[in-house]
């Protein structure tokens, strides 16, 4: 059918950076565009213009009826809310076979095409049909699976010819504001020179936007905090408010120290079958630095493995989990810090292991103390999923350290050896008290 729907183009009138974004789009080199704005940028209006190109484009390179096009946001409730009624403005009557479907928040337009609002919350439920072309708004707040598991795959499938030559695979735009250092860091950072060769991403600030006058952002600057500001308004990526090492950052505790001949190494060890992780660290004075990382090794006996293979002149002292002493690992006659023991290596550590709030408030501490004073480094490169880690770790529901998004195993092993060598609450054996008359 779409052969005989040629809507007429739509005027777009839109700022400068947001016609910057808008130009980008349906290139190749720009199939997956990230832009990473303040809020009141224009985002959602930007959406209803790459809405009403999408339309068209559907219609004249003969897609798929199969191959839908959608709005997403982090919940249907929200999608609805922010973008149903603006969709039903920018997809005029005309274009449309029949009135919009207010239950399923769809139009269906003459060329058979379904364009669709979405809520990413059950994203379960989508499975089925392709896509030709997607928004994510508010993509810092969306879950990770659902683009991995559900959206990803059914962009992959659409296919379309454009003057004569076949292509394949929807195209797609997430919009939003950062939110810590979390999955819409990394795709930004896909979208950067250098980096993944058919990914844009974009940065633009509220005033950028043209939407806000510059008295309303020095209204803003006096009411918010420094860092919440810079992430609301000026796109910034700054630590989430709930991150549990919110101390680290990964420019003022940067480290380009690296293991050297003769360095002692001391390394923190999570015991985790399948799981397994480890922080190398060297001491430099009173500072400690960490130089390298093992990361979902399976067993104990592959991490001594490991570590003696990349390290093998070196002395290491292994700063493990105290339920260690009781776990056993492949050999069922074995403790895992009996065989840390048998291969040679020293093992620190107290009977039990100190509670979860000192481990956390000594690596702060180490990270950055009340006096501005950082005594606890990084070296990135080396240690890519420890950085992570330490951006993206929170704090659950109930206030303890959230172990379902995989950022715990790092940080365990990472706090170990911290709290052994310089804990939070270390005893303090006498003080002198001066005596004063009165």
């Amino acid at each position: 059918m779409s052969q005989f729907f040629n809507p007429p183009d739509g005027a777009v009138q839109l700022t400068p950076k947001q016609a910057n974004i808008y130009l980008w789009g349906w290139q190749k080199e720009a199939r997956f565009r990230d832009a990473v704005c303040g809020r009141r940028f224009g985002k959602t209006f930007l959406a209803k213009a790459e809405m009403r190109r999408a339309a068209r484009l559907a219609a004249k390179w003969n897609v798929s009826v199969e191959d839908e096009i959608w709005y997403a946001a982090p919940t249907f409730k929200q999608a609805k809310r922010v973008f149903w009624k603006r969709l039903k403005q920018a997809i005029p009557a005309s274009w449309r076979a029949g009135k919009p479907n207010e239950t399923e928040c769809s139009i269906t337009l003459k060329s058979g095409h379904v364009i669709r609002v979405v809520g990413l919350d059950n994203y379960d439920d989508l499975r089925g049909s392709g896509l030709f072309f997607l928004i994510i708004d508010e993509w810092a707040d969306c879950k990770w699976a659902a683009w991995e598991e559900v959206l990803r795959p059914m962009l992959s499938t659409c296919k379309y010819i454009v003057n004569g030559e076949q292509r394949v695979g929807g195209h797609v735009l997430r919009i939003g504001t950062p939110k810590g250092f979390n999955h819409c860091y990394d795709t930004f950072m896909d979208g950067q020179p250098g980096h993944e060769p058919d990914c844009r991403s974009f940065s633009y600030t509220s005033l950028q936007g043209g939407n806000i006058p510059e008295s309303e952002i020095i209204v803003a600057k006096r009411k918010m905090d420094p860092k919440t500001f810079s992430q609301e308004y000026e796109a910034s990526f700054e630590s989430y408010q709930g991150v549990i090492y919110y101390c680290f950052n990964r420019i003022l505790n940067s480290s380009s120290e690296v293991v050297k001949d003769n360095d002692t190494l001391h390394i923190g060890m999570d015991f985790n079958v399948t799981k397994m992780s480890a922080v190398v660290y060297v001491r430099r004075g009173e500072t400690m630095h960490a130089v390298d990382e093992f990361v979902n090794l399976f067993d104990t006996p592959a991490m001594i493995e490991a570590i003696k293979e990349k390290f093998p002149d070196h002395e290491v002292g292994i700063y493990p989990d105290a339920s260690g002493e009781n776990r056993k690992s492949s050999n069922a006659s074995e403790t895992d810090l009996a065989l840390l023991r048998k291969a040679g290596f020293r093992v620190y550590v107290n009977s039990r292991n100190p509670a979860v709030k000192d481990r956390i408030n000594s690596m702060n501490g180490m990270l950055c103390n009340t006096l501005s004073e950082r005594r606890l480094f990084v070296n990135a490169i080396k240690c890519p999923h420890f950085t992570k880690c330490q951006e993206r770790q929170i704090y659950d529901d109930h206030g303890q350290p959230d172990k379902k998004s995989g950022f715990d195993h790092m940080n365990d092993a990472g706090t170990y050896p911290i709290a052994y060598l310089f804990p939070i609450n270390e005893q303090i054996k006498s003080i002198d008290i001066p005596m004063f008359g009165f």
